[in-house]
Parts: structure tokens; C-alpha cells; sequence
């Protein structure tokens, strides 16, 4: 009967041991049939990612202005696609030194990217405008032909709102002529403040400008013209936009600038706060 028992429990420890081995070593787990399933899938995924990424880029060079911004996120697909479909020989490459190192400098940056794209955003949102400065700065945006896209829309529509509590100050628009537009921004953009109700004597045109820079450059000529003491500024323009806008704005010599933001369409976001994030690295960098 000792026997027995003794043999019973024997066979009981056996297959102790044998679930565990099984287990510890992947046999027929279902948490490790559930692993093994995960894994063959993550290329997939990634490849299907590059798929969404490169047609969403694609008809964002339909729908709106080629822009810098487009043109990342079509690459950002093409490249996603390419992990996907190589991702067995990528993971080994990046068991080479040098690889592995590409890889480590890979991640910092998208870090950074995200960090910096998170501080664009938050300071976008954080208006501080009193309704009581001496002039406006409507910085140009793309237009289709001679009428403003919607991105523009935004920003003229945010300072007819300012107008109505303002109506004192002035409105710079500044923008020149560029690809696939017929006339200038700052035409474009008089236009259809007048249109809105705004007194045309207090718009004031800068058309000659092409990048954010000169936007700043060439409105503070304009105004130094107008005002023979120090005056205030607001500057509008998207969400993205905000913070190179102001910063770029104290960097030419506005002494007293603060900031109103206009909305964006979610298709949008992508390419303009990418576009924007290197533009951002660019000026920390150059100046």
C-alpha cells in the first residue's frame, strides 16, 4: 500500500515537472502560442501603419498645398512600409554595433521629436492677448488661386473676432505671391477681411514677404511707419505656428508681442506640427 502511494506521488511530481519544463521552455503554453501569434503579427501591423500613412499622404497632396509637412508624413509611410515588409532583416542588422547604435540615435530623436511637437502644441493653446494692443499681425498661409485655403481662413476669422473688441487696431497681412497662387497672400487676405465687415482703412498690406521671417521683417517696417512711439502687437496664426511666430516676431525687434492662436483641421495636424518641429530645430539652431 506504502508503495503504491509512493509511486502515485512520483507520477504526480512528473507531471509537475513536465508543466513547468513545457512552460519554461515555450512547448504548448497558450501564453506562449499567444507570444509566438504576436510576433509573426507585429510586421504586419507596422507594414499596414506605412500603408495608412503613405496614402493619407498622398491625398494630402491632393487637398491641400504641397508643403514640406506633406511631404514628411509620405516619406514617414514609405519608410514605416519598408520596416514592415523588412522588419526580420532590419532586426538582425541591428544586432551589429554600428546598427544598433543608428537605432539607439534613431529612438533619442523620435523622443525629441515628441517632447518638442508637445511644447508647440501646449504653448499654441496658451493665448495671453488683452484686446488692447496697437496692432495685429496676420501671418500668411497658403492660398488656392486667389481665394484663402481653410488653415488661412482660420487665422483671418480670429482676427475679425479680435477686430470687433479691437477695432482701433490695425491689421497687418503679410504674405507674398508663391506656387499655385494667382495673386498675393496679403490680396487674398484683405479681400475677404473686407469682405467680413472689416474697415479697409485699417488694413495694412505687406505683400512681399516669403517665410516667417521676412513676414516679421517687412510688417515691422510697415509699422514703424505708422507709429512714432512704442506700440504692441498680436500676433495670429494656427495653434503650430504660435511659438516660432513670436519668437521669430521678438527676434526682429518687436518689443511688446503677445499671441492669439486659430484653430486647425485634424488632417492636418500631422504634416504642419512635423513641418513645424523641424523648422523650430532649424531656428534654435541657425538662429
Amino acid at each position: 500500500m506504502a508503495a503504491k502511494l509512493t509511486d502515485e506521488v512520483e507520477q504526480n511530481n512528473d507531471c509537475i515537472r513536465n508543466l513547468h519544463l513545457t512552460t519554461a521552455y515555450g512547448g504548448a503554453s497558450p501564453q506562449r502560442e499567444a507570444f509566438e501569434r504576436s510576433k509573426k503579427m507585429k510586421p504586419k501591423i507596422i507594414a499596414l501603419i506605412g500603408v495608412v500613412l503613405t496614402v493619407y499622404g498622398l491625398i494630402l497632396c491632393v487637398v491641400s498645398n504641397l508643403n514640406l509637412g506633406v511631404v514628411l508624413v509620405v516619406f514617414l509611410g514609405i519608410a514605416t512600409l519598408c520596416t514592415g515588409v523588412f522588419y526580420s532583416k532590419i532586426k538582425r542588422m541591428t544586432t551589429i554595433k554600428i546598427f544598433k547604435l543608428c537605432k539607439i540615435l534613431f529612438v533619442l530623436f523620435l523622443c525629441v521629436e515628441a517632447a518638442l511637437i508637445s511644447f508647440i502644441a501646449i504653448y499654441g493653446y496658451s493665448d495671453n492677448m488683452d484686446y488692447k494692443e496697437d496692432a495685429v499681425i496676420v501671418l500668411g498661409a497658403g492660398i488656392r488661386g486667389d481665394r484663402v485655403t481653410l488653415p488661412l481662413k482660420m487665422r483671418l476669422d480670429k482676427a475679425i473676432e479680435y477686430h470687433y473688441k479691437n477695432p482701433d487696431a490695425f491689421i497687418v497681412v503679410t504674405g507674398g505671391q508663391g506656387l499655385q497662387e494667382t495673386v498675393t497672400e496679403a490680396y487674398a487676405m484683405e479681400k475677404y477681411l473686407v469682405q467680413n465687415g472689416v474697415d479697409n482703412s485699417r488694413i495694412l498690406k505687406e505683400e512681399k514677404a516669403t517665410s516667417t521671417f521676412e513676414n516679421m521683417k517687412y510688417s515691422k517696417e510697415i509699422l514703424d511707419n505708422c507709429f512714432t512711439n512704442d506700440y504692441s502687437v498680436v500676433v495670429i496664426t494656427n495653434n503650430f505656428h504660435v511659438f516660432r511666430g513670436t519668437t521669430i516676431a521678438k527676434n526682429t525687434g518687436f518689443k511688446d508681442v503677445t499671441h492669439m492662436h486659430a484653430g486647425l483641421q485634424w488632417y492636418n495636424l500631422m504634416p504642419c506640427f512635423l513641418r513645424e518641429s523641424l523648422a523650430v530645430i532649424k531656428m534654435i539652431i541657425l538662429g
